[in-house]
């Protein structure tokens, strides 16, 4: 179990390279996915070539299922349903992959998709869920040694509290309590 925070900006790395952005989303009333980590990986690696993407629970447990958008011009187009509470990035178009077992799911880059370093690729990735929004990255590819991307977001649900801030609440009550015991005695 790790502890992540939402980034509010990306890696200076990340910038320069890629050209990258973040676009933080607002939270629906249900919550949100945050991003909490982006890295480069290693282009002569099973990660190489492609824009990964793990998403996890408040907890740091990987979620099965949900839905990825991998969206840039040529992809396929998508409808919205009425059951949505959020809007995602436009264009509403996108390679839509769930994430397996193991919370992931990734997009393998061809050709197209390389990145000249300092300037910004096609591709934009977002949670796609119809009740909780997503903080979208834009300006990712691959860069031309095939340098990839790796991403984490959160699920952070309205009302849902963290096992680890559960945990540090009862530590706090605990050593109150063995202050108090001592005193006593």
């Amino acid at each position: 179990m790790k502890k992540y925070e939402p980034l509010l900006i990306l890696p200076q790395d990340i910038q320069f390279d890629f050209m990258a952005r973040l676009d933080r989303c607002y939270d629906t009333e249900a919550g949100a996915f945050r991003l909490v980590d982006i890295t480069t990986t290693d282009g002569k690696s099973s990660l190489g070539q492609r824009i990964s993407v793990m998403v996890l629970d408040e907890n740091g447990f990987p979620v099965p299922g949900v839905q990825v958008a991998f969206s840039f011009d040529t992809a396929n187009q998508y409808i919205l349903s009425q059951e949505y509470e959020w809007v995602p990035p436009y264009p509403h178009r996108a390679f839509l992959a769930r994430t397996d077992g193991g919370g992931m799911c990734d997009m393998i880059l061809g050709a197209e998709g390389v990145v000249k370093k300092g300037q910004p690729g096609g591709v934009t990735c977002y949670v796609m869920e119809k009740e909780y929004s997503s903080d979208a990255v834009s300006g990712l590819g691959m860069l031309g040694d095939h340098t990839g991307l790796f991403l984490i977001f959160q699920l952070r649900r309205v009302g849902v509290v963290p096992i680890y801030e559960q945990i540090e609440a009862l530590d706090t009550r605990l050593s109150v309590i063995e202050a108090y015991l001592q005193d006593v005695v």
